[in-house]
């Protein structure tokens, strides 16, 4: 949980150390923007040639995916196995007799396989305007952050803002991804992950005994 990392970064406090890779943490994988629920819209099925009206394409860091074809007459066709990822090729099914695959490219919210375009879309209600009710934390008090704020869009760009008593306020953007009950936060020159647990208008990220806990209300 390394949010002290980024409070430090945008209140300009300087740090030297590198972390140690952790192959748990989800910031070392190394094609986070793969990572997500990707859909494919068939936009006019009733003129359209090909048989479908929705795809889901699941792509998890464990290198497991899991695609959901939901046809016209409703029937969904399921696939799910192994995949691999290098910068601009993907190959769905290893170790099956006929791998697929694909050229893409990728940002934080858009997906293209040989040319055509899918959109991540979020499973929860993560999106919104969260603001602090209750912070805690060694961290946190050594920063003096006294109020938190942080926007989460649902084409999965953040904002994130905090205050000191004194009511010096900084923000920091930038985009961010999501796998189970993780949160990624990425912004120029790093990322942070935390853990999060959302209940309905309530979420609060961290832990009690960890560095930093919080615990923000949507605000909308």
């Amino acid at each position: 949980m390394r949010w002290i990392g980024l409070i430090c970064i945008i209140f300009s406090i300087s740090a030297s150390s590198e972390p140690v890779r952790d192959n748990s943490d989800l910031t070392q994988f190394d094609q986070p923007f793969l990572l997500g629920d990707w859909y494919l819209i068939n936009p006019n099925p009733e003129a359209s040639q090909e048989n479908f009206l929705a795809i889901k394409l699941s792509l998890n860091s464990n290198y497991s995916f899991n695609i959901d074809i939901q046809k016209k007459d409703y029937s969904v066709d399921h696939w799910d196995g192994e995949y691999n990822a290098s910068d601009n090729t993907l190959i769905l099914g290893l170790n099956t007799s006929e791998p697929q695959v694909y050229q893409y490219s990728a940002n934080h919210h858009l997906l293209n396989l040989n040319g055509v375009t899918f959109t991540k879309a979020l499973s929860n209600s993560l999106a919104g305007f969260w603001s602090s009710q209750h912070l805690a934390g060694d961290d946190l008090m050594a920063s003096d952050v006294h109020k938190m704020d942080l926007v989460l869009q649902p084409d999965f760009l953040f904002t994130f803002r905090v205050r000191n008593q004194n009511g010096a306020e900084a923000v920091h953007s930038g985009v961010y991804y999501t796998e189970g009950n993780q949160l990624v936060l990425m912004y120029e020159n790093g990322e942070h992950e935390t853990r999060y647990t959302l209940n309905r208008d309530t979420l609060t990220l961290g832990e009690e005994e960890g560095g930093m806990y919080a615990v923000l209300n949507r605000i909308r």
